[in-house]
Protein backbone atom coordinates (compact mmCIF):
# COMPACT_ATOMS: atom_id res chain seq x y z
CA UNK A 1 0.00 0.00 0.00
CA UNK A 2 1.30 3.47 -0.79
CA UNK A 3 0.08 7.29 -2.16
CA UNK A 4 -0.71 6.86 -5.48
CA UNK A 5 0.90 8.77 -8.39
CA UNK A 6 -1.64 9.83 -10.90
CA UNK A 7 -0.22 8.28 -13.96
CA UNK A 8 -3.47 8.69 -16.00
CA UNK A 9 -5.64 6.71 -13.77
CA UNK A 10 -7.53 9.43 -11.60
CA UNK A 11 -9.69 12.14 -11.93
CA UNK A 12 -8.95 14.43 -9.33
CA UNK A 13 -11.67 17.05 -7.77
CA UNK A 14 -9.62 19.54 -8.24
CA UNK A 15 -9.40 20.61 -11.93
CA UNK A 16 -5.97 21.55 -12.53
CA UNK A 17 -4.65 18.85 -10.80
CA UNK A 18 -3.67 16.58 -14.02
CA UNK A 19 -1.85 13.17 -14.19
CA UNK A 20 2.06 13.69 -14.10
CA UNK A 21 3.16 13.33 -17.10
CA UNK A 22 5.39 10.62 -18.33
CA UNK A 23 8.56 12.34 -18.50
CA UNK A 24 8.47 13.12 -14.88
CA UNK A 25 6.76 9.76 -13.13
CA UNK A 26 10.52 8.81 -12.32
CA UNK A 27 11.37 11.94 -10.26
CA UNK A 28 8.34 11.31 -8.80
CA UNK A 29 8.64 7.88 -8.20
CA UNK A 30 11.73 8.49 -6.92
CA UNK A 31 10.19 10.88 -3.90
CA UNK A 32 8.03 8.52 -2.91
CA UNK A 33 10.68 5.92 -2.62
CA UNK A 34 12.72 8.58 -1.03
CA UNK A 35 10.36 9.50 1.82
CA UNK A 36 9.46 6.13 2.80
CA UNK A 37 13.13 5.91 3.70
CA UNK A 38 13.09 8.85 5.55
CA UNK A 39 10.09 7.72 7.40
CA UNK A 40 11.55 4.32 8.45
CA UNK A 41 15.47 5.83 9.06
CA UNK A 42 14.60 9.53 10.35
CA UNK A 43 13.16 9.58 13.93
CA UNK A 44 12.58 13.23 14.13
CA UNK A 45 10.34 12.88 10.72
CA UNK A 46 8.07 10.98 12.79
CA UNK A 47 7.93 12.66 15.82
CA UNK A 48 7.29 16.01 14.12
CA UNK A 49 4.24 14.77 11.57
CA UNK A 50 2.82 13.64 14.82
CA UNK A 51 2.55 16.59 16.67
CA UNK A 52 0.62 18.09 14.00
CA UNK A 53 -3.49 17.98 14.58
CA UNK A 54 -3.75 14.92 12.41
CA UNK A 55 -1.76 13.01 14.93
CA UNK A 56 -0.59 10.63 12.05
CA UNK A 57 3.21 9.90 11.17
CA UNK A 58 4.70 10.21 7.84
CA UNK A 59 4.83 6.30 7.98
CA UNK A 60 0.62 6.40 8.17
CA UNK A 61 0.46 8.81 5.45
CA UNK A 62 2.60 7.22 2.67
CA UNK A 63 0.58 3.72 3.54
CA UNK A 64 -2.43 5.56 2.88
CA UNK A 65 -4.09 4.74 -1.00
CA UNK A 66 -6.72 7.38 -0.71
CA UNK A 67 -3.65 10.01 -1.26
CA UNK A 68 -3.32 10.76 -4.52
CA UNK A 69 0.03 12.78 -6.05
CA UNK A 70 -0.92 14.63 -8.99
CA UNK A 71 0.73 17.55 -11.52
CA UNK A 72 0.09 21.22 -11.66
CA UNK A 73 1.02 23.02 -15.21
CA UNK A 74 0.19 26.68 -14.47
CA UNK A 75 1.89 27.60 -11.27
CA UNK A 76 4.60 29.49 -9.55
CA UNK A 77 4.39 27.67 -6.47
CA UNK A 78 5.80 24.57 -5.44
CA UNK A 79 2.53 22.28 -4.59
CA UNK A 80 -0.74 22.32 -3.63
CA UNK A 81 -3.11 20.10 -1.28
CA UNK A 82 -6.71 20.42 -2.18
CA UNK A 83 -7.84 21.27 1.39
CA UNK A 84 -5.85 20.74 4.83
CA UNK A 85 -6.66 17.66 5.89
CA UNK A 86 -7.76 16.94 2.32
CA UNK A 87 -6.55 13.96 -0.08
CA UNK A 88 -4.82 15.82 -3.35
CA UNK A 89 -1.65 16.89 -3.94
CA UNK A 90 -0.05 18.44 -6.89
CA UNK A 91 3.67 19.34 -7.64
CA UNK A 92 4.53 21.75 -9.67
CA UNK A 93 6.25 22.14 -12.96
CA UNK A 94 8.43 24.47 -10.48
CA UNK A 95 8.87 21.76 -8.35
CA UNK A 96 9.95 19.11 -11.68
CA UNK A 97 12.53 21.63 -12.90
CA UNK A 98 14.57 22.20 -10.14
CA UNK A 99 14.95 18.44 -9.68
CA UNK A 100 14.34 15.43 -7.38
CA UNK A 101 15.15 17.03 -4.21
CA UNK A 102 12.41 19.65 -4.20
CA UNK A 103 10.12 17.12 -5.74
CA UNK A 104 10.53 15.32 -2.37
CA UNK A 105 10.60 18.63 -0.34
CA UNK A 106 7.42 19.73 -2.25
CA UNK A 107 5.65 15.92 -1.17
CA UNK A 108 6.93 16.19 2.50
CA UNK A 109 5.21 19.45 2.96
CA UNK A 110 2.43 18.68 0.99
CA UNK A 111 1.89 15.85 3.31
CA UNK A 112 2.45 17.68 6.36
CA UNK A 113 -0.85 19.92 4.99
CA UNK A 114 -2.86 16.57 4.88
CA UNK A 115 -2.11 15.66 8.42
CA UNK A 116 -3.55 19.09 9.39
CA UNK A 117 -0.63 21.57 9.08
CA UNK A 118 -2.03 25.15 8.60
CA UNK A 119 -1.93 26.69 5.13
CA UNK A 120 -2.11 30.11 6.76
CA UNK A 121 -0.09 32.25 4.68
CA UNK A 122 1.75 32.89 8.38
CA UNK A 123 1.77 29.26 9.13
CA UNK A 124 5.72 27.76 8.56
CA UNK A 125 4.13 23.94 10.49
CA UNK A 126 4.28 22.46 6.72
CA UNK A 127 7.81 23.92 5.65
CA UNK A 128 9.11 22.70 9.37
CA UNK A 129 8.46 18.72 8.39
CA UNK A 130 10.67 19.67 5.50
CA UNK A 131 13.32 19.75 8.03
CA UNK A 132 12.53 17.46 10.65
CA UNK A 133 12.59 14.99 7.34
CA UNK A 134 16.37 15.49 7.41
CA UNK A 135 16.12 18.02 3.87
CA UNK A 136 17.49 21.19 5.63
CA UNK A 137 19.88 22.58 8.58
CA UNK A 138 19.14 23.53 11.78
CA UNK A 139 21.10 26.54 11.40
CA UNK A 140 18.41 28.11 8.49
CA UNK A 141 16.14 27.33 11.42
CA UNK A 142 17.84 29.22 13.88
CA UNK A 143 18.77 32.28 11.34
CA UNK A 144 16.18 32.73 9.16
CA UNK A 145 18.12 32.27 6.52
CA UNK A 146 17.63 30.40 3.72
CA UNK A 147 20.60 27.86 2.47
CA UNK A 148 20.38 27.58 -1.28
CA UNK A 149 21.85 24.23 -1.27
CA UNK A 150 18.75 22.40 1.08
CA UNK A 151 14.86 22.15 -0.37
CA UNK A 152 14.26 23.48 3.36
CA UNK A 153 13.87 26.93 3.36
CA UNK A 154 12.89 29.07 6.69
CA UNK A 155 10.75 31.93 4.74
CA UNK A 156 8.17 29.52 3.27
CA UNK A 157 4.97 30.06 4.67
CA UNK A 158 1.41 28.32 3.91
Amino acid sequence: MSIQLNIGDHISSEPDFIAIPRELRGQAQWARTKAKWIARTIASAAVYFRSLSGGRSLTDLLNDRSIWVNYHASSDDFGYTDAVGGSEIAITTRSFRIGRWTVLATLVHELAHVNGASGDGGSQDAERAVLECGLGRRSELRSGVDDPWTPYDPTIGG
